[in-house]
């Protein structure tokens, strides 16, 4: 039986079959496995033990909780338990991000809830609001002095909405409206609430939309032109960046293309769409294509991993999500000298309202802009008209037998 110290031990070296240099993996070793291993010499243990561990968890997150820890050490201690556990359970080393910690904490009876509740069939953005949803609902209730569904009513479901309706946008209240009608009626479906409150949810809620600008060509050109496609890192940047710019490929969509997802025979790029489930056909342009190739043959870090595009640093992997993608358009568009503030909508999904607006203003109809950007619903096409500033201004009316008064129209 392996020692809690050889445990760690090993745990370096598969870290290290990852690409983290010595002194990187050492490093982790010495600020977050000694401590893990010096806890169990104060039980006189010299085997992993998971009762000690369970205990190391407890009070690291006592230590985050009276802010003794910033998150970030907070994050690097659970990350080497769960790493010495996995080790431990299954004698290797998978390489995964850590997940953000939910802020509303949850009793067990809660947790149970909204894991049953989100096992039914929902599409990745579905699965992730309803567990928001469904998260925040439950520990309002817990704060409402309620540990339980037992003496829940129509009275503080009401209460929550309004609660809700009280400091979110319209637009979040349609969600939390949607999602509750769901969650609802799992519960009367499993029998954790013995009546059926779905049908409060009947009531139609408004989505406001707020018109976010795409850039001009211009500001495009002063991004690419910012990218050093001679290292490796700029050839792949270079044509993550041109797949939103050409196709309006959303972050998460490309950093979960595969190398397969590529038909170099018939020019195309298939992929089903991570938000809506819409399959998709794209084009591969002759730009796209050769950026693509150039990326592959003189800068991909050769490993078994399927995905198209890698991280630049080890370990050589897909993305974990797509705020990283994200974060890499933020700082060409600093380089650039293009401004931004906080929610003003030009980040890089702004590259996808670019693409929209394009081809509504070249006169493609609405029916093939849906098809190309993969609405399912032809409604969230519309917008992209609204940002056609020259073809409205040729719908708009002149003032012929408006009176003016007092100087301004009314």
């Amino acid at each position: 039986m392996q020692t809690i110290k050889e445990l760690a031990l090993r745990t370096v070296e598969a870290m290290q079959t990852y690409g983290l240099s010595c002194l990187t993996s050492w490093d982790e070793y010495a600020h977050t496995f000694q401590p893990i291993i010096k806890m169990h010499a104060l039980h006189g243990k010299q085997e992993f033990d998971r009762e000690i561990v369970s205990d190391y968890v407890r009070q690291v997150e006592k230590r985050l909780d009276c802010n003794e820890i910033k998150y970030s050490t907070y994050r690097n201690y659970i990350r080497a338990v769960r790493r010495l556990t996995e080790m431990h359970d299954t004698g290797t080393l998978s390489w995964t991000a850590p997940r953000r910690k939910s802020g509303f904490k949850l009793n067990e009876h809660y947790e149970e809830l909204v894991a049953d509740f989100i096992a039914n069939g929902f599409s990745p953005k579905g699965k992730s609001d309803a567990t928001w949803v469904s998260r925040k609902y439950f520990a309002w209730l817990i704060l409402d002095g309620h540990p339980d569904l037992k003496n829940v009513s129509s009275d503080e479901i009401q209460r929550f909405m309004i609660y809700c309706s009280n400091h979110m946008k319209s637009s979040s209240i349609h969600d939390i409206k949607l999602y509750m009608r769901k969650l609802y009626t799992y519960l009367k479906e499993s029998e954790h609430s013995l009546k059926d409150y779905a049908g409060l949810f009947q009531f139609s809620v408004k989505r406001g939309r707020k018109l976010s600008p795409a850039l001009s060509s211009d500001e495009i050109a002063l991004i690419m032109d910012v990218i050093d496609r001679r290292l490796p890192k700029g050839k792949r940047d270079y044509a993550i960046i041109l797949l939103a710019i050409q196709l309006g490929l959303r972050a998460i969509d490309i950093i979960r293309l595969t190398l397969t997802d590529i038909d170099w025979r018939k020019g195309e790029i298939k992929l089903v769409q991570a938000k809506t489930g819409i399959s998709v056909a794209l084009p591969l342009t002759k730009d796209i294509g050769e950026a693509i190739q150039d990326y592959i043959l003189h800068g991909r870090q050769d490993t078994e991993s399927n995905a198209l595009f890698l991280r630049h640093h080890a370990p050589f992997q897909a993305f974990a999500d797509a705020v990283s993608i994200g974060d890499m358009y933020d700082y060409y568009r600093k380089r650039a000298g293009l401004p931004r503030n906080a929610y003003d909508g030009k980040g890089f999904h702004a590259l996808r309202r670019t693409l929209g607006r394009n081809l509504v203003t070249s006169g493609s109809p609405v029916t093939m802009v849906a098809q190309i950007l993969g609405h399912e619903d032809i409604n969230s096409t519309e917008k992209y008209i609204a940002l056609d500033s020259e073809h409205l201004k040729e719908c708009a009316l002149d003032f012929v037998g408006i009176e003016l008064k007092g100087g301004i129209y009314q």
